[in-house]
């Protein structure tokens, strides 16, 4: 009996490091790319827009990738823009634009220093088949963004979240 528990208890973890996959194995329909994008501003410090939701589950993203990538490397961050395919339909998302550091030290004196911003909202975004997206945004102390775009006309698809 208790090592059925155990096996449970273990099961249960190792699901919730499961992350959401937008398209599924067997779906046949009409997918679009959408692209997570950013900027390194140093070594150890760098502008993210990424998609972190789609209808409510989450999904693998820049922020997730990045903290992965820099990984037993100190305070150096490196930063790491996956793209992921979604199905054509009408849906809700999460956007983020944040900064994104090495150490979460490094995020807290950024934080105090004024120079660490963010900002994330949910979106409806309806992708066209076939088309390639990107989350993109600005982030300054007068006023962060993030919006997807597409990324061939640079033309903005969805609502902008300010801040």
């Amino acid at each position: 009996m208790r090592n059925l528990m155990l096996i449970s208890v273990l099961l249960l973890g190792l699901g919730g490091c499961a992350t959401y996959e937008p398209v599924p194995k067997d779906y046949t329909g009409p997918t679009a790319v959408v692209g997570d994008t950013g900027l390194a501003e140093d070594g150890s410090k760098a502008r993210i827009f990424a998609l972190m939701k789609v209808d409510g589950n989450a999904i693998d993203n820049a922020f997730a990738a990045s903290a992965y990538a820099s990984s037993g490397h100190g305070a150096a961050l490196t930063p790491v823009f996956p793209e992921r395919k979604v199905p054509v339909r009408p849906m809700k998302v999460v956007i983020r634009g944040s900064h994104a550091t090495g150490a979460p030290i490094q995020a807290l004196a950024s934080q105090l220093a004024g120079t660490f911003f963010s900002v994330e909202g949910t979106v409806e975004f309806t992708p066209e088949a076939d088309h390639v997206y990107k989350v993109k945004g600005e982030l300054s102390k007068e006023k962060s963004s993030v919006w997807i775009e597409d990324a061939y006309t640079g033309q903005k698809v969805t609502a902008v979240v300010s801040k």
